[in-house]
């Protein structure tokens, strides 16, 4: 696969190889901008051609040069990319703040990662080495809103490839599609004492399963936001403000809020944004979670 800056090659035990790849990829927020992606290829697939699993890290990219390249992520991701790669997957770990100079305050000036995502996936359906018919996407807090963001579109190449399953790992759920019967598995993960807490997921779950969509929720009682049991709130910029009463953006445009009132964006970010933000990383369900989340690749291969 041609890169458009840099190619970097590093043996790894657990992988046949990983590379640095850095594309040049478009959004609303930041235009056109070099994005790196660190792909690795597993010792050994779990099918021919391989399956690819694609990674989003949150606001805090705490696991920095990720596999020794250029991209960083967070701990959640890393340890889900690790054990991808153990069950056969080939993975790619996106970096969407490179080079944008952004702090993990910066909430509304992040880019747009499911476009992001969209395009990347689009690369490398070209890659005659990875199955088109089995990309999956996975993101957590921040990254886990860019998966719900997909659900808008599902197909990453027009009526030809789709998504094989979406994870979305902490997301703050305030903001989602209206319900439909979507063609690709959704899995949702929270912790119950998150500071991004299940409500509004579990709203969002229940409306779509209804409409007929292959959606399904997990919830960790004791867990965080990073799913450990010594969780806290702290003082920070969170997107936490309208569990009860969520924002549902429509198919024809446009938002309103489930009560059916007017969400413009001003009025969501008055109402949705708080200062109530969570802290402690203990991890003592991390890894059920990364597992749980692996188990959803391998039960929805095409």
């Amino acid at each position: 696969m041609k890169t458009l800056i840099s190619i970097i090659l590093i043996l790894l035990t657990q992988a046949a190889f990983a590379e640095t790849i850095i594309l040049e990829l478009k959004d609303k927020k930041f235009g056109k901008s070099p994005v790196p992606v660190e792909f690795v290829m597993p010792e050994k697939g779990i099918k021919t051609p391989v399956p690819l699993v694609i990674l989003q890290h949150g606001s805090t990219q705490d696991a920095p040069n990720v596999f020794g390249g250029s991209a960083n992520t967070d701990v959640h991701q890393y340890r889900l990319a690790k054990l991808a790669l153990q069950n056969g997957f080939a993975v790619a770990v996106v970096d969407a703040f490179y080079e944008k100079g952004l702090r993990p305050g910066d909430k509304g000036n992040f880019p747009q990662a499911h476009r992001y995502a969209m395009q990347i996936a689009k690369q490398f359906s070209k890659n005659t080495e990875l199955d088109p018919e089995n990309f999956f996407y996975s993101g957590f807090s921040y990254g886990g809103h860019s998966v719900h963001m997909l659900m808008s579109d599902l197909y990453f190449v027009k009526n030809t490839h789709r998504w094989a399953g979406l994870v979305s790992a902490e997301a703050p759920c305030g903001t989602f599609h209206e319900p439909r019967r979507f063609v690709t598995p959704l899995l949702t993960i929270k912790g119950g004492e998150s500071h991004y807490e299940p409500k509004p997921c579990q709203t969002m779950t229940n409306m779509y399963k209804k409409a007929g969509a292959d959606a399904e929720i997990v919830i960790f009682p004791k867990s965080n936001h990073y799913f450990s049991h010594n969780g806290r709130f702290v003082k920070g910029i969170a997107v936490n403000g309208c569990a009860d009463n969520p924002v549902i953006i429509k198919e024809r445009g446009g938002a309103v809020f489930l009560d059916g009132s007017i969400a413009t964006k001003e009025i969501v970010r008055k109402k949705c944004r708080t200062q109530r933000a969570g802290a402690g990383k203990t991890r003592e369900d991390l890894d059920k979670a990364v597992k749980l989340s692996v188990d959803f690749f391998i039960k929805h291969l095409n």
